[in-house]
């Protein structure tokens, strides 16, 4: 609150109708990395600000968001496929799995709803195995993924096993994906996972291993985040099926997407908005990636609200791909949001 107060006496009088203004205000009050007010101060007097417009143009935020910034460069509004974290590991997490997230996301559903249902089927699924397996579940972490005590390759072995379980059952195809998130295990130059040790091209080989062999249709951050040329390598094998995703490689930062554009090092792109720190600087990153042919996925954070702002980005960026988690009502808040969101652009 004290950064807040610090903040809004210098606001006064911009008019929040004129995003660009405003967040270049934020910025040049907040200083490199927002390191004088904060992310989440910048974010939220950004957000608040582009909600205040919508509000006053009569329109529901993704519809602004999309026909003043978005629509002019040629990115069309859209529903994204809900992407959820199934199984967690890494920093997020107590177990033994050395990668950050197991991922799932229905293929073919009829409808947002159906897609974010499939998912909690099976999460309960992955939830009453476990709980099979050792007499009870192990819990789940902050964004509401299974915590379990197998490796890497197990815990993915028994997600495949009851992802295709549910495809049977509801006749719609489930894909998996991977938060790698490498740059958490990476030091001097070799990937330490709980089982194993890694070289460069260990992890390269590695992962494109489990991308063939689980047909995944998302690895993200599979290289440590510096590592351009390590991301593009992956990306040359993977074929089409799977967006090889930067996040810690890009931070939401327009500049580092430039570079891997220029580097060819993933074909989708993370996108937070409080991690760049404004909503113009977050649409900068969207324009450049769509610019180049780059997909996106508007990500939620570990530690969520219940505001839904990050489920009308994903709408009007045009997204892919929505990463909101699968339960927990910080994370169902969004996908809810997006239920209604879908009834209104049917109805239209």
């Amino acid at each position: 609150m004290s950064n807040f107060n610090g903040v809004k006496a210098k606001l006064i009088g911009i008019d929040a109708m004129n995003q660009s203004n405003l967040d270049y205000a934020l910025r040049e009050i907040g200083g490199e990395m927002f390191g004088s007010i904060g992310g989440n101060v910048a974010c939220a007097v950004s957000m608040a600000a582009a909600k205040l417009a919508a509000q006053l143009d009569n329109m529901e935020l993704y519809e602004y968001i999309n026909s003043k910034f978005m629509k002019p460069d040629g990115i069309k509004k859209s529903i994204p496929r809900p992407l959820g974290n199934l199984i967690g590991g890494g920093v997020h997490s107590s177990g033994r799995m050395t990668i950050q997230e197991i991922l799932i996301s229905p293929k073919d559903a009829g409808s947002f709803m159906e897609a974010a249902h499939v998912n909690a089927t099976v999460h309960r699924e992955r939830g009453e195995q476990i709980a099979k397996k050792l007499g009870s579940t192990s819990g789940v972490n902050v964004e509401g993924a299974w915590i379990t005590p197998y490796a890497d390759m197990e815990n993915l072995e028994l997600a495949a096993q009851v992802k295709s379980e549910v495809e049977k059952r509801h006749g719609i195809r489930i894909d998996l994906g991977i938060d790698f998130a490498a740059s958490e295990y990476f030091d001097g130059g070799r990937y330490t996972y709980s089982d194993m040790v890694l070289d460069r091209k260990g992890q390269i080989d590695f992962v494109l291993s489990l991308i063939n062999k689980f047909g995944l249709a998302v690895a993200e951050d599979p290289m440590d985040e510096d590592d351009f040329d390590g991301f593009a390598e992956i990306l040359r094998h993977a074929g089409n099926g799977c967006e090889v995703v930067g996040d810690d490689l890009y931070t939401s930062n327009a500049d580092r997407v430039v570079t891997g554009i220029e580097r060819k090092s993933t074909n989708c792109v993370l996108v937070k908005v409080n991690q760049i720190g404004t909503l113009s600087e977050t649409m900068e990153v969207v324009r450049t990636a769509h610019m180049s042919g780059m997909r996106t996925i508007v990500s939620h954070r570990s530690r969520e609200t219940t505001d839904s702002y990050i489920a009308h980005l994903a709408v009007a960026f045009g997204s892919d791909f929505i990463k909101t988690g699968i339960v927990g009502g910080e994370r169902v808040s969004k996908l809810n949001e997006l239920d209604r969101i879908e009834a209104i652009e049917n109805s239209a």
